[in-house]
């Protein structure tokens, strides 16, 4: 009999990122849940451990767990959904004669998704895009006429402006561009990856290979400048270095004692610039920022700026910014240069803006049905 909890680790290798499928957000957050899934087993009165003694009763048992525990109906799902698919891959490896998770009675249990809809989800609105680039902005000029008291103020002030520039207007993804602690391959975008001249970057995709993206016009001015006050020393430097002081702290150390300098040269690197000054003078490299990290840079742009949002988030977050991208691009080109644009095929683009192609629907309606009136009321006329 096949031990439930013996093949966990096969399935993650095989829903894993990476060479040896040791990486990726999927992984991570899987592997955390069927963690608890095999916990609850284990302590079920009649003690669960392999695929022989598994039936839908327990599963429905655990989607009553997952739902009396103060989560969001969502996060209920998206639990369930993990040990769904885990007993899917184990009807294909042969564990399970059916997915019982998928039963009926199992599934009963789960919340509903309350009628929410791709049109409900956050998507930066132009008046959201507007007043958070405006006020990066505003911090980094101000930062800027103080660069020779403060230069560390004015690199953060411009590279939090690139990263919003960026999110705002080339709908890519965050983790394309930030460093993603549970995948290995995304260390963040580089300055070799960029080209101001010809106006795109090359990420790497959710597809797992290169690909090039657009800039468009108002990102390059933000990133322009940005190049000039940051100045690094080489292109293999991150466009979005971290600023987290203890990281750079022991990559300042560890780098220059590598090179040979004494425990007094370091402590004088130290003492008399900040962390990320030290790092560019002697040319180390420091990580990037975080895609976590991202996300506290536009709640804390957000607060700062006073945008308040009427929905359930309570800042504009990075896949709002290429929801809204999407939602421009959508209305004024189609759905086909969305697409190419957002590195998504048309069809899940036409799913995701679904709401815009049918309010257009209903202007055609409305407009057929005024002619329709306008041709049947002249009709009456004649008689």
């Amino acid at each position: 009999m096949v031990r439930i909890e013996a093949v966990v680790e096969d399935f993650l290798t095989d829903k894993g990122k990476g060479q040896r499928g040791e990486s990726g957000n999927y992984r991570q957050d899987a592997g955390r849940e069927l963690g608890r899934f095999v916990d609850f087993l284990a302590d079920h009165e009649d003690t669960v451990t392999t695929f022989e003694e598994l039936n839908a009763g327990h599963l429905r048992e655990y989607a009553r767990y997952l739902a009396r525990q103060g989560w969001t109906s969502g996060t209920v799902r998206t639990y369930y959904a993990y040990v769904s698919a885990f007993c899917g891959w184990a009807v294909r490896e042969g564990h399970l004669a059916e997915n019982v998770a998928q039963r009926r009675n199992a599934t009963e249990p789960i919340p509903d998704d309350g009628g929410h809809k791709n049109g409900d989800q956050q998507a930066w609105s132009a008046e959201d895009r507007q007043q958070l680039t405006a006020f990066a902005d505003e911090q980094a000029h101000t930062a800027i006429d103080e660069i020779g008291e403060d230069r560390e103020a004015a690199i953060k002030a411009c590279r939090d402006r690139a990263l919003v520039y960026l999110l705002s207007y080339s709908g890519v993804r965050g983790a394309e561009v930030l460093r993603d602690r549970s995948d290995e391959r995304r260390q963040g975008l580089r300055w070799e990856d960029v080209d101001l001249e010809d106006r795109y970057a090359t990420v790497f995709a959710k597809k797992q290979r290169l690909d090039d993206r657009g800039l468009p016009e108002p990102v390059l001015h933000p990133l322009q400048m940005y190049e000039k006050v940051l100045d690094a020393p080489s292109e293999t430097w991150p466009v979005f270095p971290s600023f987290h002081r203890p990281t750079l702290s022991e990559r300042l150390t560890d780098g220059l004692t590598a090179r040979g300098y004494t425990e007094t040269e370091i402590e004088e690197m130290h003492a008399d610039r900040s962390q990320i000054e030290a790092c560019l003078e002697v040319d180390i490299v420091p990580p990037s920022m975080t895609t976590d990290a991202g996300r506290h840079v536009l709640k804390r742009l957000c607060d700062e700026a006073g945008i308040e949002l009427g929905d359930d988030h309570d800042y504009l977050m990075p896949h709002g910014a290429r929801r809204g991208a999407g939602e421009v691009l959508v209305r004024t080109s189609g759905h086909a240069a969305a697409a190419r644009a957002l590195d998504n095929s048309e069809e899940v683009v036409r799913e995701h803006y679904s709401h815009i192609e049918a309010g257009d629907l209903a202007d055609q309606m409305t407009t057929a049905f005024e002619e329709a009136d306008q041709q049947g009321g002249s009709s009456r006329k004649q008689y």
